[in-house]
């Protein structure tokens, strides 16, 4: 990289424009709070976040969600924990405050990245046009407003970098490397996808602060302390789950256990319907095709991570195919979801439509950054550009969904911020600038697949379950009809109506409802007692013990579907089947509940 261009005084005006970008994103979020605080998603948290909420409500009152493993990395919900602690209870409005809050301080570090990167080519203004594409972008804003990692995992990876420019500048020293590496760990504690980016960073700034030391300098304990410093402070926030996955559960994995089935959702044959698959029965058909009397969760790991390389070899150009397709997926300018689509809560008439009138979209800024890395690489200044680039491997290595865009959302709009300089200021690498930002407008809007697109159904099958939540059942019913309007075999929407119907006593169409979902998913356990359940209802006890039988042996431990299953056999007269069952299975023999004197009793 040539030695940096001498650097004037900033501009009168920057402190000023780096302010309003600061303020303008505090405001947006303030605003995007006091709209969204009211609705029903902010009553309820659904699918990870869900999951993320009840983990640090165990956490508080003193249990363990993790007996089993970490599925999901643990840094989040024990961070939620901690926090509850700190304020004296955990609520969603106070945790949307704080991520709010970690939203504008994002903002603000990365304005200070940008101006300290930018400074030395007499751009610093950098910063703030960076500052000003992060804080506005309603994606990011939406993420901060749910129990998910963005919020936290952005305000600690743009802290990271933050505490990192001295040594990227050719400054800084141990001490700064260490709290920079530190930051990053805990980011990549908090979402796990982060480690490819923050491992270059790191790279980078240990290479730019070896070159800035005399020659005679580098061989010497002062070269590469800051290097220790760089791995240990990356290490020692992953050391936690990295030992208990090692003394508890035997691996050697640094976080979680969910790699493998999200690393076989996208490199699969049928990766394009793998990856769409919501949660619930649909996601739930997919992993019980792993072992499922097992939950053992680095075997269910293994599994999948060993069926995704074997089925991916097996057909190695489809596979690479589908990398180039995710690939283009990544940088399109349609947001891809995957657990919920947040483009819903756009819609007119939802509390936060007025973020679609925000005219920040991903196309147009990773036009704008591509430019950026061309401007970079003309003049050989790779590390900015190789920090985004591994932020932005996960995409294609796993499968392209807006949660995962978000960790290269911030080097991103810092390479946009260069890439307009470049674009603005005439000089040789103007017309590489352009010929990139137009090759990137290209890619962000070719077609894609049209299941990428926004779902009006899924939107209200989102609405339906926001409402079952509420125990509003006529608005629930209503929005899952809808959904069956558009997709009549949805095994989700049909679950839920049976439910429904059951709890009402219109078993006739609980049973009308669940048998789809059975034609589908026949080995659904709690699907088949509910099945059994209704048919008892409705007094047919020959279709009762069918889907007993059918639940029975379903793999697991059914000793209690058992049970039942016997018992209802005696009443019928159907000894000699109960008496093979027992037979079978020595722990239906030895219930005390099978007993002939607790049967008696009975």
């Amino acid at each position: 990289m040539p030695p940096p261009d001498p650097t004037g005084p900033a501009p009168a005006w920057l402190p000023r424009a780096e302010a309003a970008a600061v303020l303008s994103a505090a405001l947006l979020r303030a605003l995007a709070l006091l709209r969204f605080q009211g609705s029903p998603a902010a009553r309820h948290p659904m699918v990870d976040a869900f999951t993320y909420w009840e983990q640090a409500q165990t956490l508080l009152k003193g249990g363990d969600p993790f007996q089993e493993g970490y599925y999901q990395p643990p840094a989040y919900p024990w961070a939620l924990a901690a926090f509850g602690r700190l304020a004296g209870s955990l609520e969603l409005g106070s945790v949307r405050v704080a991520q709010a809050l970690l939203g504008v301080f994002s903002v603000w570090a990365l304005i200070r990245v940008g101006r300290a990167l930018g400074a030395p080519r007499g751009r610093p203004w950098i910063g703030a046009l960076a500052g000003a594409l992060f804080g506005l972008y309603p994606s990011q804003l939406m993420f901060e407003h749910d129990a998910l990692t963005p919020a936290l995992s952005t305000a600690l990876s743009v802290g990271g970098a933050w505490a990192l420019t001295p040594l990227l500048l050719g400054a800084g020293g141990p001490a700064r490397a260490l709290l920079g590496a530190a930051l990053l760990g805990m980011a990549v504690a908090v979402h796990p996808t982060l480690l490819p980016g923050a491992v270059a960073l790191l790279g980078w700034a240990g290479w730019s602060h070896l070159r800035a030391l005399p020659q005679g300098d580098r061989r010497m304990p002062v070269a590469w302390a800051a290097g220790l410093a760089l791995a240990l402070g990356l290490a020692l926030p992953l050391a936690p789950t990295a030992l208990t996955n090692h003394s508890r559960f035997g691996t050697v994995t640094l976080v979680s256990y969910n790699l493998g089935i999200n690393l076989y959702l996208g490199n699969n044959p049928s990766w394009r319907d793998t990856m769409f698959l919501r949660p619930g029965l649909p996601f739930r058909e997919l992993a019980l095709q792993a072992d499922p009397a097992t939950r053992e969760l680095p075997a269910r790991d293994r599994y999948w991570r060993d069926r995704a390389i074997s089925e991916s070899a097996a057909a190695p150009v489809a596979w690479l195919s589908a990398l180039g397709v995710k690939a283009l997926w990544s940088v399109n300018n349609r947001e891809i979801p995957r657990n919920e689509d947040y483009r819903c809560r756009l819609r007119p008439g939802q509390p936060l439509s007025f973020l679609a009138w925000i005219p920040i979209r991903y196309g147009p800024v990773f036009a704008l950054g591509l430019a950026g890395a061309a401007a970079l690489l003309a003049r050989r200044a790779a590390g900015p550009v190789l920090v985004w680039l591994a932020l932005h491997l996960p995409l294609v290595l796993f499968f392209p969904t807006d949660r995962y865009r978000l960790g290269s959302w911030p080097a991103l709009c810092l390479l946009a911020a260069v890439g307009a300089g470049a674009l603005l200021r005439p000089g040789p690498r103007r017309p590489v600038a352009i010929g990139a930002a137009l090759l990137g407008l290209v890619l962000a809007f070719l077609p894609i697949d049209p299941r990428t697109a926004m779902d009006p159904a899924l939107c209200r099958y989102g609405d339906a379950n926001l409402a079952l939540a509420d125990e509003d059942e006529a608005a629930a019913e209503a929005g899952y009809r809808e959904m069956l309007a558009a997709h009549p075999d949805d095994v989700g929407a049909h679950g839920w109506l049976a439910k429904i119907a059951a709890k009402r006593g219109d078993h006739q169409a609980a049973v009308a409802h669940l048998d789809v979902v059975l034609r589908q998913f026949p080995d659904h356990f709690p699907t088949l007692k509910e099945m059994a359940d209704a048919w008892f209802e409705l007094g047919d006890r020959s279709k009762t013990v069918e889907y007993l039988y059918r639940a029975y042996k379903v793999p697991g431990d059914r000793t209690n579907t058992g049970v039942s299953l016997v018992k209802l056999l005696r009443r019928l007269d159907r000894d000699a089947e109960a008496d093979a069952l027992m037979a079978a299975d020595p722990k239906l023999k030895a219930h005390p509940k099978l007993q002939p004197g607790a049967q008696a009793r009975d």
